[in-house]
């Protein structure tokens, strides 16, 4: 999870080394990197050694924090490692969200298998599907989302949470229970949706809703994945309004 395969590559130009930052000496101008196991390398920064993160390029040395996957281009001279340039290279996990909680700035991830615990960064970046940014109201349980993460202190950090679902809003019309089918209507639409193993059916804030609780003209949220013209919903909640459009369902 935490630490990466250290890969050491070599170049016409130099060696390269990738792996994930244990300390950063600004003063001192040395970078400490650690790989697979027990594998570390110190390196010393040149005075032109260029930096580049994922939200600064160029960046300089302030930018490069312990718990970013870096990739190190250096010349070993004489057993010196000189580093001429650092890349922050992306470490980033998928899944459902299972929980979060904004107040206490922490998720959890629900994957095959597992179910992973991040913190989340005081300046976490949220960003929606459309690329436009977002707030943490945003992501609700049920919603596949891609993180990207640090890793400080071998502890998961949420940096960026990005929508991967499709949205859309209409009233039921049509339920199946045995093949876990369902469709709706807006305005202007009609979608049939398939529901996902672990699909969260919300209502009245509580997540442990089930099919049998939805009924005919219910306002209905759905978030979603198109998987070559499938729709796979991955969670549902139910919109309480005053009014709902008449529809029968099948």
């Amino acid at each position: 999870m935490a630490d990466q395969p250290a890969e050491t590559t070599t170049t016409k130009s130099g060696k390269s080394y990738s792996g994930t930052v244990a300390n950063v000496d600004s003063k001192e101008h040395v970078l400490s990197v650690k790989g697979w196991a027990f594998s570390k390398k110190s390196f010393n920064l040149s005075e032109n050694c260029v930096y580049a993160t994922l939200e600064k390029n160029p960046a300089d040395i302030g930018d490069i924090r312990a718990g970013q996957k870096v990739s190190v281009n250096y010349k070993d001279v004489h057993g010196v490692l000189i580093a001429n340039r650092v890349t922050q290279e992306a470490m980033e996990i998928e899944g459902m969200v299972k929980g979060i909680d904004a107040g206490n700035h922490t998720l959890e991830l629900h994957r095959p298998g597992t179910d992973k615990f991040l913190q989340i960064a005081d300046d976490c970046k949220i960003v929606l599907r459309d690329g436009k940014a977002g707030s943490f109201a945003d992501i609700k349980v049920g919603n596949h989302v891609n993180v990207t993460y640090e890793t400080p202190d071998d502890k998961m950090v949420a940096h960026q949470i990005a929508q991967t679902t499709i949205a859309f809003t209409g009233s039921l019309t049509a339920i199946d229970l045995d093949d876990r089918t369902i469709k709706a209507k807006s305005a202007f639409a009609t979608k049939k949706f398939n529901l996902a193993d672990n699909c969260a059916i919300v209502i009245n804030g509580r997540m442990d809703g089930q099919l049998a609780d939805l009924k005919p003209n219910d306002r209905l949220m759905f978030s979603y994945d198109e998987i070559e013209g499938v729709n796979v919903a991955n969670r549902i909640e139910r919109v309480e309004t005053k009014n709902t459009p008449a529809s029968a369902a099948k």
